[in-house]
């Protein structure tokens, strides 16, 4: 079964996704002056790649019409199928070490095997370390005439100054609604689909403009469902894989509603999602909607404000550099609602605003009636510490490691009074972020809300805690 995204991507300059993309190209290729360094920069799934093969074929083409390759010629026809030896592609995020750009630049500056011009693609190149860039800039400050590098990104403000001024650059965006039914057409009428236009309509709506995501979704959606797809069938299918857009999460945020969120994102865990894309689309959402508060772009009153959408913006940022320290895909998405919205969404204000209390007013405020029943005496959460430990490990291993320097003492009116022996743990313990991992495990283990406040103590050695500092452990 061919993959749809694979089997009709361009292959030529015209059949670009993006019409200003292919033109800006052939106006380049007219001028008397090719460069010999591009940087093709845009969002996932704008055709970056495709674009950087079709213009390694165009200037390699034996039987060219005007700048467009023929597509039929010997050099053409190897490029297409992947296997020109004088066709270098590389993942940036893969060989991104100083060691694997000199590696390339040795095999660069061979002579071509069977080409006119060899044509080195780094894909990611943002990816690159600092070392890297400084081996790959020698080599773009003066190339080889029969040599043209390529380089991909998603994120060009990463790429050093001294490179970007080295390089001819050309600007991928998101597909808009007819570029993206353009390039859906092409497969619709390839493979005789029948489908309702209302559901070509909600999966253009859901591809967030990115025509791989859009082409990847109708492949998957067509070995589901045959050759007639009905809106219903498009409606099922989204749903079965987890579809939560910016504007769906943002109505969840406004009505506060931690506990939905939370339980959508572990269905989406079991079943399978990409958080790492989710992230993605999340942040482009809320990125268009900060723009449209300074009049870029619709306006869009409704909603949060702008101080909470760069809030969340922030957090998302932040998540993606944790993705890679945790095996829990969902965790750092449900770490970036918990901090966006505080606690549970049932909690009282006391709670909602007990972590902006200096810590000299806390005593006067920890009298007040709170309205949390707890069952559990202090002894039996003693007994259960360990299971709070475990409970709270997965969300930041560093708050675990300060409970296990803690101790339960008592409980009055619903607050677990925590005994603590080093003042560093206290001060971090108290701090809102991992305030709200603590109230996580305590609820998760006891099955109820409990909240809690730290009293430093000086009896390390009667409780078995070492009498070594070891705050530098944790900073």
């Amino acid at each position: 079964m061919s993959v749809f995204h694979l089997k009709y991507r361009p292959q030529k300059i015209s059949e670009l996704d993006l019409p200003e993309v292919s033109q800006k190209l052939i106006n380049i290729l007219e001028s008397k002056d090719m460069p010999q360094s591009w940087l093709f920069a845009g969002p996932k799934g704008s055709g970056k790649t495709s674009a950087a093969r079709i213009l390694a074929k165009a200037i390699n083409c034996l039987k060219p019409d005007g700048v467009e390759p023929c597509d039929k010629c010997k050099n053409c026809l190897e490029i297409a199928r992947g296997n020109s030896l004088d066709i270098i592609e590389i993942d940036g995020a893969s060989n991104r070490g100083v060691d694997d750009i000199r590696n390339l630049k040795e095999s660069a500056y061979l002579s071509p095997v069977n080409l006119k011009k060899k044509v080195v693609i780094i894909d990611e190149v943002h990816m690159l370390t600092k070392e890297a860039f400084n081996a790959l800039l020698k080599v773009l400050e003066e190339p080889p005439k029969n040599l043209i590098f390529v380089l991909c990104t998603t994120d060009d403000n990463k790429i050093p100054e001294t490179v970007m001024s080295r390089l001819c650059q050309l600007r991928f965006y998101k597909g808009n609604e007819a570029s993206l039914k353009k390039s859906l057409d092409k497969i619709i009428k390839g493979e005789k689909i029948e489908i309702d236009d209302e559901a070509i309509d909600l999966l253009i709506k859901k591809s967030d403009g990115s025509f791989r995501n859009l082409q990847r979704n109708f492949n998957e959606l067509f070995l589901q469902t045959g050759v007639k797809i009905s809106l219903k069938s498009v409606k099922d299918y989204l749903s079965r894989n987890g579809e939560y857009l910016g504007a769906d999460l943002e109505i969840d945020l406004v009505d506060k509603k931690v506990e939905v969120i939370l339980e959508k994102l572990e269905k989406m865990a079991k079943d399978g999602v990409n958080f790492g894309d989710l992230r993605e689309k999340w942040l482009n959402y809320f990125q268009t909607k900060m723009l449209a508060f300074y009049g870029i772009g619709q306006k869009n009153d409704e909603g949060i404000n702008l101080l909470e959408t760069k809030k969340i913006i922030e957090l998302l940022v932040e998540a993606g550099s944790k993705e890679k320290l945790t095996q829990i895909g969902q965790l750092p998405l449900e770490m970036v609602i918990v901090d966006f919205l505080g606690k549970k969404s049932e909690i009282n204000n006391y709670e909602l605003s007990i972590t902006n209390v200096k810590p000299k007013d806390e005593e006067k405020i920890i009298e007040k009636d709170i309205e949390v029943e707890v069952t559990s005496d202090v002894e039996e959460i003693a007994k259960r510490w360990g299971e709070v430990l475990v409970a709270v490990k997965p969300y930041n291993h560093s708050v675990e490691a300060f409970l296990r320097a803690a101790r339960p003492k008592s409980m009055s009116k619903g607050i677990l009074v925590l005994e603590v022996f080093y003042k560093f743990h206290k001060e971090r313990l108290e701090e809102s972020k991992n305030r709200q991992i603590v109230l996580i495990g305590l609820e998760k283990v006891l099955g109820q809300k409990v909240d809690f406040k730290c009293v430093l103590t000086e009896n390390k050695i009667k409780n078995n805690i070492p009498t070594t500092d070891v705050k530098e452990i944790f900073v």
